[in-house]
């Protein structure tokens, strides 16, 4: 058997590496089309969910649980999704929920029963939190240092184009193609990523072995801690709180069962998550800043829309150009942050901590928000905030998966986007709290104050002895008093989204202080130790 040179097998691997690069990159964009469509798909039904309780009748209790059940289950599969994907295989797992997606995505367009509504919201939040996961992996794993970047900033648009190209789909629906094309729109886009993915992912030998080291125990805690968080605060607000028994319960034994989870998981030989990654300062700041990105990702893509809905009346086809502002410039920001950061020169940190202030510049311009703001008066915020937000969701990605090695990869996957699956409940329910809360305390205040000069406001005694009609601010009495509470109702609410967006400048600057604990990365294809 002829002998082949060392020199000619370099040569060989050489020439295959850029068309393996090919395959890999076509794997990427596959398993990326089928998480934007399943972001998409989640963030476009929650802004849908009025049309869709009256579509299956339904009042605003019983459809607060599709939300919730679809949160569950993205939880539950961010667990234990990179779990299985060694199991099973890359290629196999990512079709499988890929393939999933779109069945159950059919599945809603058809289906007439609440009940049935309720299982398949869960099992598509399962779907959903199967494949997110995976684009980090693949990733951290599959890349070549030279593109690594890059795939982070595919991972980084599923936090950042995708939740927000939820509006521009439902106005479509809304106008155009009806309340099934809320959810018969994922399945073209889930068909072209099945077939990219089983292009393009390497094929990796089943390990079925791995189910007889499985971690029941963490399993079940993990889920139940998960279940009982996520239930608590989106739930929350609707029970009142912990003046609910139901809350009370969840409060402790998630608690408990997250806590005695973490212990456990340090300690199994094949466990779900490893919190020892948690004790590298970069990767914990990287989780934490995460979470604190996520809740200022929902403040951007929501609050805006929400005071313009609530104070003016706006529909979502008329909110979509703020909603597109955050949407579509990290389709060009991200990759060209990704090319910055490449460079030995450029310092991630810094890069960090000038996104933080321009996130911070737009929460403080956000402050001085009035009942006399439109649409165009939030395109200048939202402009400064995209480069901002690219900007910080890279350069974190960066610092925190520059201390993990590719073999660490699916247990870093794990931990991060467990908490960004928590971070989007927490947020929401704190936030919803926190407007609600400060909404009755200016209605209050106003209506003391307008009651402390009563007598300014009366008209005089009319000759025939009646009490006079109330008036308007125009002279005429017509629906003056509905036309005064109106008025009441949205100084109160604008007045608490000012509140909103300086509680968002608080943890703004809370997160940009947390820079300090970082240490240099350098860009993965230098090779260079961090820290050097």
């Amino acid at each position: 058997m002829p002998c082949i040179s060392a020199t000619a097998l370099s040569s060989m691997a050489e020439a295959s590496e850029p068309r393996m690069a090919g395959y890999l990159l076509a794997g990427l964009a596959g398993v990326l089309l089928a998480c934007i469509a399943a972001d998409i798909n989640a963030q476009a039904t929650t802004l849908a969910m009025a049309d869709i309780r009256g579509h299956l009748g339904v009042g605003i209790d019983r459809g607060s649980w599709f939300e919730t059940l679809f949160s569950v289950g993205e939880v539950m599969g961010m667990l234990v999704a990179p779990w299985l994907a060694i199991a099973f295989s890359m290629r196999r797992f990512a079709a499988f929920a890929t393939l999933m997606l779109a069945v159950l995505s059919l599945g809603c367009a058809a289906v007439n029963s609440p009940e049935l509504f309720y299982g398949l919201r869960y099992l598509q939040g399962l779907s959903t939190g199967f494949l997110i996961p995976l684009l980090m992996t693949v990733a951290l794993r599959f890349l070549t240092p030279s593109i690594k970047l890059f795939g982070l900033a595919a991972y980084a648009l599923t936090a950042t184009f995708a939740p927000n190209f939820g509006a521009p789909v439902v106005a479509w629906a809304h106008q155009v193609a009806g309340y099934d094309a809320i959810y018969l729109s994922v399945v073209p886009v889930a068909a072209l990523a099945f077939g990219l993915i089983v292009y393009g992912i390497p094929q990796d030998p089943l390990r079925l072995e791995r189910f007889k080291q499985l971690d029941w125990i963490g399993l079940i805690l993990g889920w139940t801690a998960g279940i009982c968080i996520v239930t608590l605060f989106s739930q929350g607000e609707r029970l009142d709180w912990l003046h609910s028994p139901m809350i009370d319960v969840l409060a402790i034994v998630g608690s408990v069962s997250l806590v005695v989870f973490v212990w456990h998981e340090c300690y199994h030989p094949v466990p779900f998550i490893w919190p020892q990654l948690l004790l590298r300062p970069n990767f914990a700041f990287g989780t934490i800043m995460l979470f604190g990105f996520i809740v200022l990702g929902f403040a951007f893509s929501n609050l805006p829309s929400r005071f313009l809905s609530e104070v003016h009346g706006y529909r979502p086809a008329q909110t979509m150009p703020v909603a597109m502002i955050v949407a579509l410039p990290p389709l060009v920001l991200l990759p060209a942050v990704s090319w910055l950061l490449n460079f030995k020169r450029v310092d991630a940190r810094w890069c960090l901590v000038v996104g933080l202030v321009l996130v911070a510049t737009t929460c403080l311009l956000y402050t001085q928000v009035s009942p006399d703001w439109i649409r165009h008066n939030f395109y200048l915020g939202q402009s400064i905030a995209v480069v901002g937000q690219a900007l910080v969701v890279v350069s974190l990605l960066m610092l925190a998966t520059g201390v993990v090695a590719p073999q660490e990869g699916p247990y870093a996957a794990a931990t991060i986007n467990v908490t960004r699956a928590l971070a989007a409940p927490i947020g929401t329910g704190v936030l919803d709290w926190f407007l609600r809360v400060r909404s009755d305390t200016h209605s209050h205040a106003l209506l003391d104050r307008i009651g402390a000069h009563r007598y300014e406001l009366a008209q005089s005694t009319a000759l025939t002895g009646h009490d006079p009609a109330p008036m308007r601010a125009d002279g005429a009495s017509a629906s003056a008093m509905s036309q005064f509470a109106s008025h009441i109702q949205s100084q109160a609410q604008t007045l608490a989204l000012a509140d909103g967006w300086q509680l968002m400048l608080v943890l703004a600057v809370g997160l940009l202080m947390t820079c300090v604990i970082t240490e240099r990365v350098y860009p993965p294809r230098l090779k260079i130790p961090p820290g050097t």
